[in-house]
């Protein structure tokens, strides 16, 4: 757990104590590889923050899946149509690893926010910085970066995917075949 802390307090810059005051109030969820957090067409209002595993969200695409994004440890995970709005989710969120999370109602996260002062400016920084990585993530994909650069973004923020996740779910997520992915590590592996 303490590895976790440090990991959340350092990816959304938090109070160590805030964070175990949180944590604390949420309950802990496991899932198995494969397992649905929820699939499109459902409501999950719940918030989540990954101890371990890794978790997809796509979508489909003329039966094809598209990876819209990964999380890994010590990262929030949620359905913002359902979190927000009490509205079905657009996309599926799947457990790629076993995986355990810590999970909390919108419901209870909102009493506990309204009850604290100190975990309410934890939620809003957790998500100002969710919303500044979903940002930074989509320039890295609308800037005419090329695929070899988004590559080597994963290689350098998460190499645990390039290990764990199938070469067809990481070329979906990087918008090329995985024939050009195929391409892509072999060229890098020869430099």
């Amino acid at each position: 757990m303490d590895t976790l802390v440090s990991k959340l307090c350092n990816n959304y810059s938090l109070h160590e104590d805030a964070v175990l005051v949180l944590l604390d109030r949420m309950e802990e969820v496991r899932f198995k590889k494969g397992d649905y957090i929820v699939r499109a067409g459902e409501r999950n209002s719940r918030f989540y923050i990954i101890k371990n595993g890794i978790w997809r969200a796509f979508r489909m695409n003329d039966a094809a899946e598209i990876s819209i994004w990964f999380a890994t440890e010590a990262t929030i995970a949620f359905v913002i149509w359902s979190y927000t709005h009490n509205k079905t989710s657009e996309i599926y969120i799947e457990s790629e690893t076993d995986s355990e999370a810590y999970a909390i109602s919108k419901e209870q996260l909102d009493a506990l926010c309204e009850s604290s002062p100190e975990i309410a400016n934890l939620v809003r920084r957790i998500f100002e910085q969710h919303a500044l990585s979903v940002e930074n993530e989509m320039l890295l994909f609308t800037d005419n970066v090329k695929a070899t650069e988004r590559y080597l973004s994963i290689l350098k923020k998460n190499p645990e995917l390039l290990q764990k996740i199938p070469l067809k779910k990481l070329a979906s997520y990087l918008y090329v075949t995985p024939q050009s992915l195929s391409r892509i590590r072999a060229r890098l592996k020869n430099r």
